[in-house]
């Protein structure tokens, strides 16, 4: 179950009373959260390159602090039949423009916990990452990534189809990762663990999105999806000195709405005759600790990514497919000795950008690897000390395909130290 805070929490006050006379006591609040503080130093490509174009550290900062905090309000009873009830609201520590990250009610029992409202949905709440990473600093999804992993502009005013690539290995099709939804995680049977979800309104999460107080349902945009839906099944076997956790799961896209706005050359006059195709994201992972040691692998495809056909007379393309697929993989381990963990990660991942069914067809691949090595030192309970250093590389093949999609390699190193608290 994923219903716990972080770390220990507080009771602050009585909190509201109970509305029904089963309840044993009136729901109490708890606070808890976390604070991270990260500074980093980038070593990297900061020069004019091919055709004057500028590398993607040109004119960024060498280094900076950087943080992620959060305080989690909690409410929670149980009635006399068992049945568990609360909500949770998750407050950013920082000036943002979603001031509140996630906010959702749940309901717990013998029949496993429903949760609705802002939430990941089920692949990206339950996945499992390699070990090697820390609080701050991973090689997949890190809370702090130093190098300028992202295309720039070039001399013709364009960019290369990839944009801002991580190696994320944990991620769903929801427009908004925090969506209005409904997920299920299921009662753990024999080791068996599953977690599903519905998301009616994948951009939709605030009252600005239409989801709060309102008259009529949210507006589907362009590239829209009707629904999404998504799971992910996990299994954990313990045995002696050892355990094992294996987790795979799919995240998909339904009825996704015709039009869309370009990301290269003029805009069309007219978008209804762009279809867009549904993304389906599939990620599977397995993490095995004997003893002091733990490993552990990934392996995340991105199916049409970024796909989509213009089907009616539209200047050049008319009848032209693009389309976008991209893959993850990686592995990790970590060795803890008392209050030290040492780790290290390696994540690779590959885009490929086609068009078709035109004069002018074409393939760019991008490749971009990270590899770190990490270190952690439990200071004392809910407190850590990390570090890290990272080197990040990148090739686009070919490099200057044309003069609308010319990008060159890329390379960066990273040196970070950072806290995190849990309370």
């Amino acid at each position: 179950m994923k219903r716990a805070l972080l770390g220990t929490t507080a009771v602050i006050g009585g909190g509201l009373m109970a509305t029904s006379a089963l309840a044993e006591s009136p729901i109490q609040l708890s606070v808890g959260g976390f604070f991270r503080e990260a500074y980093q130093l980038v070593l990297d490509d900061d020069e004019s390159g091919p055709e004057n174009s500028l590398e993607p550290g040109d004119e960024h900062s060498d280094d900076g602090f950087f943080n992620d905090a959060e305080i989690h309000f909690m409410g929670r009873t149980v009635l006399d039949n068992g049945l568990e009830i609360g909500a949770r609201v998750e407050l950013e520590g920082e000036d943002d423009e979603d001031q509140i990250d996630e906010a959702w009610v749940y309901f717990a029992g013998g029949f496993g916990e429903f949760r609705v409202g802002a939430d990941d949905e089920a692949l990206s709440n339950s996945c499992i990452l390699p070990p090697g990473g820390t609080a701050n600093f991973s090689a997949f999804s890190p809370n702090q990534w130093g190098a300028n992993a992202f295309d720039v502009i070039n001399p013709a005013g364009n960019i290369s189809p990839f944009g801002t690539v991580t190696n994320s290995a944990c991620e769903g099709v929801d427009d908004k990762s925090d969506a209005q939804k409904i997920i299920y995680f299921s009662p753990i049977f024999h080791g068996f663990q599953l977690t599903a979800s519905y998301t009616p309104n994948p951009d939709a999460e605030t009252h600005v999105d239409g989801v709060g107080p309102h008259t009529g349902m949210p507006v589907r945009g362009n590239d829209d999806a009707d629904f999404d839906a998504s799971f992910y099944l996990t299994y954990f076997y313990a045995g002696h000195n050892w355990d094992i956790t294996l987790g795979a799961g799919g995240s998909f896209e339904a009825s996704v709405t015709d039009g869309r706005v370009f990301f290269f050359g003029p805009p069309p006059a007219s978008s209804s005759g762009v279809d867009n195709e549904e993304q389906d994201f599939y990620q599977t992972a397995f993490v095995l600790n004997v003893d002091r040691f733990s490993i552990g692998g990934v392996f995340e495809y991105f199916n049409d990514l970024d796909t989509f056909e213009v089907d009616e007379p539209f200047s050049a393309f008319s009848d032209t497919r693009f389309s976008r697929d991209a893959w993850v993989a990686g592995g990790g381990g970590a060795y803890n000795y008392n209050a030290w963990t040492f780790g290290a990660q390696y994540s690779y991942r590959k885009d490929i950008f086609k068009v078709t069914e035109t004069p002018f067809g074409f393939k760019k691949e991008q490749v971009q690897q990270r590899a770190v090595a990490t270190v952690n030192y439990a200071l004392g309970p809910g407190i850590n000390l990390d570090g890290e250093f990272a080197y990040t590389w990148r090739d686009q093949d070919p490099e200057n395909l044309s003069p609308t999609f010319n990008n060159d390699d890329y390379s960066a190193m990273e040196f970070g130290i950072g806290t995190a608290v849990t309370f």
